[in-house]
């Protein structure tokens, strides 16, 4: 693992992480990306240390390339297609040796996929969704959630990896474990979003100023950094949405969240009424817009 270091995936998430793995750790890297325009990007933003990024022409070249990969995508079907379904899928180029650690936010089930295939094709695999977003992914703090093969995990300690990408790394146990952990803690961030948008809009409709209110929430018991960083963006006069974490992923995460409530009949009625409240965020037409823009399908029944 001292040479280059497999990444696919170079999207919101991706691009900083792998920016910080060649800054922070000086590490050289294939990549692999469905848009070449990103790879160029990380590129660009590296400036003198461009040629420590190295571009593939599949997903399996870059597993042939490297000891170790980390996979960074969307949905559970994107990851489905780049891992095993798609040309030069990256199953294979796993043998025995190559470590995979995927840190996209999918459901128990399909980690478990991946890991058997993995395994069964002589591979080790560590799930290691993160929690934090764009900023967090940019400044190296995000929250590595490890579930799967502990020899994997310790190695890209020992490297210090994660160390550059975030401010913290936890093995959580065998697999699925991470990828439960990451819903939950998902579930509790939709839920928290939906009520502050809620509560902006009580005072917008009742001739309260929501900077007030922000501030009163700043100052209490409820004080936050996700408050703190969005609220300011939510309120009538401004509505801006700078994507740090899309609501049609958001979203996704509340439904397998819920999905996880279902399997272990564990109720979750907050989680439900905000997942309802995201699904007419995305209706209204909010998909891309940051997580955030969830206050607006709020607005919309109040026009």
């Amino acid at each position: 693992m001292a040479g280059q270091v497999g990444f696919i995936g170079i999207g919101i998430m991706g691009l900083p992480m792998a920016k910080n793995l060649v800054t922070k750790a000086g590490k050289k890297l294939v990549v692999w990306n469905r848009s070449q325009e990103r790879i160029a990007l990380l590129q660009g933003e590296l400036a003198d240390e461009a040629a420590q990024v190295e571009a593939a022409e599949s997903p399996e070249a870059v597993v042939k390339a490297c000891d170790v990969t980390f996979v960074m995508l969307t949905t559970p079907s994107v990851v489905r297609s780049v891992l095993f379904d798609m040309p030069g899928a990256a199953i294979h180029g796993v043998s025995s040796g190559k470590m995979i650690i995927d840190c996209s936010t999918i459901t128990e089930e399909d980690s478990r996929a991946s890991y058997d295939a993995v395994k069964t094709a002589g591979g080790s695999f560590l799930e290691a969704p993160v929690s934090g977003s764009k900023v967090p992914a940019e400044t190296g703090a995000l929250i590595f959630l490890a579930g799967g093969d502990k020899d994997v995990f310790d190695e890209v300690v020992k490297q210090k990896m994660f160390d550059v990408m975030g401010k913290k790394s936890i093995f959580l146990g065998g697999i699925g474990a991470g990828a439960r952990m990451k819903l939950a803690v998902n579930m509790v961030m939709g839920s928290m979003i939906s009520a502050l948008a809620e509560g902006i809009v009580l005072c917008e409709s009742n001739e309260l100023d929501p900077a007030e209110f922000l501030e009163v929430l700043d100052l209490g018991a409820m004080a936050n950094p996700m408050f703190k960083m969005k609220g300011p963006n939510m309120v009538q006069s401004k509505r801006q949405y700078t994507v740090n974490f899309p609501l049609e992923h958001q979203q996704k995460d509340m439904r397998f969240a819920l999905q996880m409530g279902d399997s272990s009949a564990t109720p979750m009625p907050v989680a439900a009424a905000a997942n309802e409240l995201f699904k007419a965020a995305r209706a209204a037409g909010y998909d891309r817009e940051d997580m955030s823009a969830v206050i607006e399908a709020l607005r919309k029944r109040n026009e």
